[in-house]
């Protein structure tokens, strides 16, 4: 879908009644500890109505693992308030285990200022003093805070794409799990500096590395990968395809957790 082309452009009231109803769908939840905050050209009165995205950081304050029954609930009022409105929503969904850590912030240190100067706090507690900005320190830090970031962001939007895009659903289903397959060695490498070729051939020395990891996810991603045919005819059951991808993801949030567990940030140790 292509605003301008096969979808009609929002209007500025289309842009708050999107907001609004985010925000009531968001506080229906009564979790004091979700937190969203808008920034950007929206915020400044600087929009471009009908082009430019509402920026917005979503953070959860829990384990690194988001609650996937939080988040699914989250993705439905999300899928309420886009509902007739068609406004491009540019958000993150980030854990405060990473964000107070900073080494998997996909922020960089500039939007320090951005979030300090005019970020405005729509639900939940103001997390801003909390958060760290790190440039990455080691060439696969960027891609997974990229990939995680993107996995999130798909799961939340999946209530919605489901309904009105179902290709973009799946896309953005298998996109998942090609960045969690794909992380499994990632991580490795920065845990051990072991390259590996074959994004499967961190199977074998996961568990080894990261004794909690339950490779079973990673395992089923292969065996999709292996026969196809599975892959396709999954395609069909979105319910299945949802449990999947939780799965997938949560693999993914896990092993960033022992990761981060097994390895602290040395700047905060230094503080």
């Amino acid at each position: 879908m292509l605003l301008g082309y096969n979808q009609q452009r929002p209007g500025i009231g289309n842009y708050n009644t999107f907001l609004d109803t985010l925000t009531e769908g968001l506080q229906e939840l009564g979790d004091d500890r979700l937190s969203l905050m808008v920034y950007g050209s929206y915020v400044r009165g600087e929009m471009d109505v009908g082009r430019s995205d509402i920026d917005a950081l979503m953070l959860f304050d829990g384990e690194v693992v988001l609650d996937k029954k939080q988040l699914a609930l989250c993705s439905k009022a999300l899928a309420r308030a886009l509902l007739g409105n068609n406004v491009p929503f540019q958000v993150t969904l980030s854990d405060m285990v990473t964000m107070r850590d900073g080494r998997f912030n996909s922020y960089n240190p500039s939007f320090a200022g951005y979030f300090k100067d005019e970020a405005v706090i729509l639900v939940g507690p103001d997390y801003r003093g909390q958060l760290k900005f790190e440039m990455p320190q080691h060439p696969e830090q960027g891609p997974l805070t990229f990939n995680l970031r993107k996995c999130r962001q798909g799961l939340f939007f999946a209530e919605y794409d489901q309904e009105h895009d179902y290709e973009s659903f799946l896309r953005k289903f298998t996109k998942s799990l090609d960045a969690v397959s794909r992380g499994s060695k990632q991580v490795l490498f920065m845990a051990d500096g072991q390259l590996t070729t074959n994004r499967f051939s961190a199977l074998h020395r996961i568990t080894q590395e990261f004794p909690l990891l339950d490779p079973e996810p990673l395992i089923g991603i292969k065996e999709l990968y292996n026969h196809p045919e599975k892959l396709d005819a999954l395609y069909t059951r979105p319910q299945e395809v949802l449990k999947v991808w939780n799965s997938a993801v949560s693999f993914l949030e896990r092993m960033i957790g022992e990761y981060l567990k097994r390895f602290p940030n040395p700047s905060k140790i230094a503080e």
